[in-house]
């Protein structure tokens, strides 16, 4: 082989080495100009030395490409490759804005006349989207993780839903054509009437109720704040069960629940926690004292009413709390329990991370957890419940249901009639006397 050949080999393969090195350079950099923050702090190392090498290698391309088919090459490349990862990181600020405003008009210059929901008509998507912005909850975050042309995955986390990703389609003018976050919440609200159309929507005490009747009760907090409670008592001398409510509801979710614990030996406390409101007919009497004090009624703020509720329960029956929580009140059960040392246990129906930086992570708290817990969910939640558990090693003592059935979110999964009910009330019960005897 003479020199002159094998000189050229070397240049051929300098060429390709050079073109990789170019092609992950533009990739590298347009990842950290599409606004994922992440990338810079996670990889700098890797960005220091790429950008030494740039500077090392750049002097030396200049003699590999010396022809101008190299050059046009190379021109081709850098437009092709940017084009290949578009920024869509003004649609996604307006988006993000969009949810803080609650109001679309952030968006609208962003939507596409074709962006559509499924085989919902077009003409129905202006109202869809603001439906969306206005009604879902507090928005953390919403950031790109990746994008290419015509299409961005974005990465969202919402308070009380947590994180998630999805990818938002454009057209060739950037406006969104397909925005997979809205069709997904739309099957999942559809799949959740078509669940609630075969499910007991309200508690029905039935004989039990009858027998097991309580007493309307009031105690202050702190805060100065009057609480309302339906306390089921059969005999001081048994153990304490302290019920709390999912948003938006009241003491009522507890009416059929509560009876069935009497008959099996348990004092109980259905308490109004602020954040609730009207359910069964009822109003929540804390929540509308709040009010009339001025007192936030966020979901968070109902920490202070779960405090008061352990104290009162403790220094009654000058005994430990079990603390009984369904959806976000589960998650203050969990917090609340971990340092608390009036709380002997904790059952959390459907807990989550529901107050964003307000509170810490339920993954903390499971881990630091050294007292007997129960948790359980619907069957679609279990899985983002074990991942939020973590590291958590279960047992006997600390242990997690999963129902063989869907399962209902929250308390109402014991409500009389519901379906599957019995085989949540078979753990609960097996996990009860497992306390009882410790």
């Amino acid at each position: 082989m003479s020199n002159s050949v094998h000189y050229n080999k070397i240049k051929g393969i300098q060429k390709v080495g050079a073109i990789l090195i170019i092609i992950s350079g533009l990739i590298t950099l347009l990842k950290v100009v599409d606004s994922n923050k992440d990338y810079l702090t996670q990889d700098l190392r890797n960005y220091i030395f790429l950008g030494g090498f740039f500077l090392y290698i750049i002097p030396r391309l200049s003699k590999v490409f010396k022809s101008k088919s190299s050059t046009t090459f190379l021109a081709m490349l850098f437009v092709s490759t940017t084009l290949l990862a578009q920024d869509y990181s003004k649609q996604i600020d307006a988006f993000t804005k969009s949810f803080s405003d609650k109001t679309t008009e952030a968006i609208q210059s962003y939507m596409s006349p074709k962006l559509q929901f499924g085989k919902i008509p077009v003409a129905n998507t202006p109202a869809i989207m603001n439906n969306i912005v206005k009604n879902l909850p507090k928005l953390n975050s919403m950031t790109i993780i990746e994008s290419e042309k015509g299409k961005a995955k974005v990465a969202y986390d919402f308070i009380g839903l947590g994180k998630s990703e999805s990818h938002i389609h454009f057209d060739v003018e950037g406006r969104m054509t397909k925005i997979e976050l809205v069709e997904n919440l739309i099957k999942q609200e559809a799949e959740a009437r078509r669940g609630m159309q075969n499910s007991v929507q309200l508690p029905t005490p039935g004989e039990l109720g009858k027998k097991y009747i309580p007493t309307t009760i009031e105690f202050k907090g702190k805060d100065g704040l009057l609480i309302n409670a339906n306390l089921y008592e059969v005999d001081e001398n048994k153990p304490i069960i302290l019920l709390m409510h999912q948003a938006g509801y009241n003491r009522l979710e507890y009416a059929d629940i509560a009876p069935r614990l009497n008959a099996l030996g348990y004092n109980c406390l259905a308490v109004d926690l602020r954040s609730g409101g009207t359910f069964a007919g009822e109003n929540n009497i804390t929540h509308t004292h709040a009010k009339e004090k001025g007192l936030n009624p966020e979901m968070i703020d109902s920490q202070e009413d779960v405090k008061t509720a352990i104290n009162f329960l403790y220094d009654k029956y000058n005994r430990e709390v079990i603390v009984w929580g369904s959806s976000y009140s589960s998650s203050l059960a969990l917090l609340e329990g971990v340092s608390n040392n009036k709380v002997k246990a904790i059952i959390a129906f459907s807990p989550g991370n529901y107050f964003g930086d307000a509170a810490p992570s339920l993954n903390t708290a499971f881990l630091k957890m050294d007292k007997p817990f129960f948790v359980t969910s619907s069957k679609e939640e279990a899985e983002a419940l074990t991942l939020l558990m973590g590291n958590t090693s279960l047992n006997e003592r600390q242990s997690q249901f999963i129902p063989n059935s869907k399962g209902f979110h929250g308390s109402r999964a014991l409500w009389i009639g519901q379906k599957g009910a019995e085989e949540y009330w078979k753990s609960v019960t097996t996990f009860l006397e497992l306390v009882k005897a410790e």
